[in-house]
């Protein structure tokens, strides 16, 4: 089984948060494969640069998802993640997308994560995984987004 997360940065060095929130959940969790990096237009809060996004598969934590979920803060705050407006401009966000083929709701954690199947930066970097097949026997996946995306170059 796996778990999968996405993470993005439009502040500061944005390849450079995206290594290191990849470095710190390879810390925690055992790897398993990663998307290329996306490049993106904010949704919701249009008003902020351009976001980076990559898609990262790990194997099934022994953890509870909560217990991930936690972690994940900890870890944006590290990389001086602050949250002075809701969806506004950040140095690193890290979303758990899926937890296997598990469906998961409660006050505050949803997976798999809520508008992910909207957003073409989550599902073309999906994609790109081994593990896209599986997900796409289990859940729905449209090619009907609410923005769009390109591969970044740097």
């Amino acid at each position: 089984m796996y778990i999968i997360f996405s993470t993005g940065s439009n502040l500061g060095d944005r390849v450079g948060n995206l290594k290191k929130a990849k470095d710190f959940l390879k810390s925690e969790f055992s790897f398993l494969e990663e998307s290329r990096i996306y490049e993106s237009p904010a949704v919701d809060y249009l008003n902020q640069p351009d976001f980076l996004n990559q898609v990262l598969a790990f194997e099934m934590p022994q953890i509870k998802p909560h217990e991930v979920l936690d972690r994940i803060m900890e870890i944006e705050a590290s990389l001086g993640r602050t949250r002075e407006i809701d969806k506004g401009p950040r140095t690193v966000d890290i979303d758990l997308l899926f937890w296997g083929n598990e469906t998961i709701s409660s006050e505050n954690l949803d997976v798999p994560h809520p508008r992910l199947f909207e957003r073409s930066f989550i599902v073309e970097p999906l994609k790109e995984l081994k593990i896209y097949k599986e997900l796409e026997s289990c859940f729905h996946f449209t090619d009907k987004f609410d923005n769009e995306c390109w591969v970044f170059n740097s």
